[in-house]
Parts: C-alpha cells; sequence; structure tokens
C-alpha cells in the first residue's frame, strides 16, 4: 500500500487511518524481514531532536502511525490534514484481534513493563480475543539484551509488543529484530499497564476534548516533567512554521 508521508520537526510519520494501518502490519507478516511499527507523539518527536539515532530508527521505520493530539494539532499547522490520530493502546488491541483471527495463529510476544504485568496483559488479550496465540511474556528488567532476545527467538513469536519505553523499546526491535526473527515489531509504551487494567485510560470525556495528556497528569503528578515536553513541542513547532513563511514572503520579494 502506498502511503502519504510527512515530517515534522525533521521526523516522519505516514498519514493513515486505523484500518490502513491494520492492514499494512498484517502484511508484514507476509513479507520477509523485520519490520518496526512506532506510535509518534510529541514527547518522541521532541527526544529525536536530541537523539540522532532515534531520529534516524524512526525515519527507516516501516510504519510511523500519529499517535497523541499534539501530532495532530502540528500536522494541521503545517497544513496536513491527517486522517485520523491512531492510538498506540487501540492499534496493539485490534491487530491482536487480527492475529486471533487467522488460521495460522501467528505468535505475539510481550515483552516490558513491570514484572508480571506483561502476564496480566496477557490473560486480559486472550480473554477478550479468543484464538490469540500468546508465544511468550516477559518484563523489562532483563540485563542483557541477548537474553530476551534468546526467549523471542526461542518462543517462534512473529509479533513483539515491547513495552520497554521509548527510544529503548524502538532501538530494541530495530537492532535485534532480524536476529529474534520478529516480523512485526512495535513499541508500545505504557500500554501493557493500561489494557491489564493496573491503570486506568482517560474517560471518553477527556479523550472527546484531546486532553488525555491532561488526565495521565492528573493521575501522576510526578511525571510532570514528561509533559513539559508537549509546549516544547508546540513552540518549536509554531517556530518553524514562522520561519517557513518567512522563507516565503523572502522568495515571493
Amino acid at each position: 500500500m502506498d502511503m502519504d508521508t510527512y515530517q515534522i520537526l525533521g521526523v516522519k510519520f505516514h498519514n493513515v487511518d486505523m484500518a490502513e494501518a491494520l492492514q499494512i502490519m498484517e502484511g508484514f507478516l507476509k513479507e520477509e524481514g523485520s519490520h518496526l511499527v512506532v506510535t509518534v507523539g510529541p514527547e518522541m518527536i521532541m527526544r529525536a531532536q536530541e537523539d540522532p539515532e532515534f531520529k534516524r530508527i524512526v525515519n527507516e521505520a516501516d510504519l510511523v502511525v500519529p499517535d497523541g493530539i499534539g501530532v495532530i494539532w502540528a500536522a494541521k499547522r503545517c497544513g496536513i490534514e491527517l486522517k485520523e490520530r491512531v492510538a498506540g493502546v487501540e492499534l496493539i488491541e485490534k491487530f491482536a484481534a487480527v492475529l486471533a483471527s487467522k488460521e495460522e495463529r501467528p505468535g505475539l510476544f510481550l515483552l516490558g513493563a513491570a514484572p508480571g504485568v506483561s502476564e496480566k496483559t496477557a490473560q486480559k488479550l486472550v480473554e477478550r480475543y479468543p484464538g490469540l496465540n500468546i508465544a511468550g511474556t516477559g518484563d523489562g528488567f532483563f540485563k542483557e539484551d541477548e537474553t530476551a532476545v534468546a526467549n523471542i527467538k526461542s518462543s517462534g513469536a512473529q509479533v513483539v509488543y515491547a513495552a520497554l519505553g521509548s527510544p529503548k523499546q524502538e532501538k530494541f526491535v530495530r537492532q535485534h529484530g532480524e536476529q529474534a526473527k520478529i516480523k512485526v515489531g512495535v513499541g508500545v509504551g505504557g500500554s501493557f499497564d493500561v489494557i491489564s487494567g493496573l491503570k486506568k485510560r482517560a474517560p471518553q470525556f477527556f479523550v472527546k476534548l484531546h486532553l488525555e495528556w491532561f488526565y495521565r497528569l492528573l493521575c501522576e503528578p510526578s511525571r510532570w516533567r514528561r509533559f513539559l515536553a508537549i509546549p516544547r513541542f508546540m513552540l518549536a513547532v509554531a517556530k518553524q512554521k514562522g520561519e517557513a513563511v518567512r522563507k516565503w514572503e523572502e522568495a515571493l520579494q
């Protein structure tokens, strides 16, 4: 499938809706090699400004979906009409449903989060999507990457949801995807905490008003420093837009 590709602050993303993203990911299962799926938000875009390796990984990823209302806002400000926000937690749940519906039952490995959380997440996913093949689980407190890689490879999993936090999760999939025989690797952030029930997702009131980030801040005020990335992101986009307008005006003179 041909995908429209855009950039915000030098970080790429694809203009796809949820159905298209799922179709593309399903197609990856039929292809050779390892494929990285990134759910990009403002915090990740800002981190990419300071981490060249991470920026390269995102820009070379096979599918980058716009996750976060900040990306939608920035795209609109830059004259890009996105089809929709593709929320990471919804994407991986819906893809789990796709995996459960397939006759060959591709294996899914859940890697990351605190001890016990990936197992609880696996239980919830199987309850919701009967037939889902959980090939294995593991927490994010492994000392050596090789240990996790060996566990994934021996499980026979074709799909890995990596809840290691960004940018560690994206770097892990890109670095070890081929060795671990991962066909589809998705960085899922804190999604295991939500799916397992450890944390609640924002109520629909906050979702409809695009204030999920504010709800998370209310629930976890100790993480306020992380949310500073949002105003920094907005200022950076506004500055970039202003510079583009000035250059255009100069070109017309």
